[in-house]
Order: structure tokens, then C-alpha cells, then sequence
């Protein structure tokens, strides 16, 4: 079995709803248990269109046999089922946002898949949930565990905040 990290969200209502539904139906992934979920936040939306409302955040720990790419067809069935469609612009406002940040040690660059995902070391929409409930986890690139990624990510934030 491998450990994999999903974030989730969701911007448009119900958004608590869409988050609940996916973790219900994350559940069911053949082959898959969740370990555990952290708790919803609210974000600031980060790289999207002007006007978009924002997100419910909140993270997934799994433990799998499936692939990290099986895995990530699953989590874009879950995103279908809720009304998310990609043919709208790049970040817009989605019912759900399912976006697997870690499958075990795996690193991986291939045109659907990079991991770890490419981005969430940086984010705080993604390591608050995350550290919350995997705090040991290690991302596989930076050998930093998931509390290490959120402590620099909040002095960058800090820093970024104060001007310096």
C-alpha cells in the first residue's frame, strides 16, 4: 500500500457539500482506504480570475494500490460527478478541485501527471490541510516533511506581508 495525498476544493456552492461528496466517494476508489481528512479552511483564491469567490480547502490522506495515474482518473471521475468541466478557462471558479499532491516516494514528470505536484510546497491552501493531518509526510523532491513545507510557506507569506 502507498500513501498519497489529495487537496481538495471548492469555490462554488455548496461547497462544503462538493468537498463532503468527495470524500465519501473517495472512499469508494477500489483498491483505497482514507486514512484521514483535515479540517475545511477558507481561502483567498490564488492565481484565478478577477472576481472569483473563495475557496473551502481541506486535504485527504489515502493509503492505495492503485497507480498514481488509476489514482488520478479516479479523482477526475470525482470531479465529473460534481459538475467540474475544463474546457473553462485556466483557474476559473470549479465546483471541485481534486489534485493529488503526493503518491508515496514516486517522482514523476509525464504531460498529466507531475509528482509531486508542482506547486503545493508553495501553497499554503495546501500544506495548512495537509500538515494538519500528515505533518511527517516527505515530500520526495525536497526531503522536507509537509510541517517543514508549511513553516517556510508561512515565513514567505509573512515576509511577502511585510513588505520586506
Amino acid at each position: 500500500m502507498t500513501a498519497a495525498l489529495v487537496a481538495l476544493g471548492s469555490n462554488l456552492e455548496p461547497r462544503r457539500r462538493h468537498l463532503l461528496g468527495a470524500l465519501v466517494e473517495l472512499s469508494q476508489l477500489p483498491r483505497t482506504t482514507v486514512l484521514a481528512t483535515s479540517s475545511f479552511i477558507e481561502t483567498p483564491p490564488v492565481d484565478c480570475p478577477p472576481g472569483s469567490p473563495p475557496f473551502l480547502n481541506g486535504a485527504c490522506l489515502l493509503e492505495t494500490l492503485l497507480s498514481p495515474q488509476a489514482l488520478l482518473a479516479g479523482l477526475q471521475a470525482i470531479e465529473a460527478a460534481h459538475g467540474r468541466t475544463r474546457s473553462a478557462p485556466r483557474n476559473a471558479p470549479r465546483t471541485l478541485d481534486l489534485d493529488l499532491v503526493l503518491h508515496g516516494s514516486t517522482v514523476l514528470d509525464e504531460a498529466e501527471l507531475t509528482l509531486p505536484h508542482p506547486r503545493a510546497h508553495e501553497r499554503l491552501f495546501v500544506l495548512e490541510p495537509a500538515a494538519e493531518i500528515a505533518p511527517d509526510l516527505r515530500h520526495p523532491r525536497l526531503d522536507l516533511t509537509l510541517a517543514q513545507l508549511r513553516d517556510r510557506a508561512r515565513a514567505a507569506a509573512a515576509g511577502a506581508g511585510s513588505g520586506a
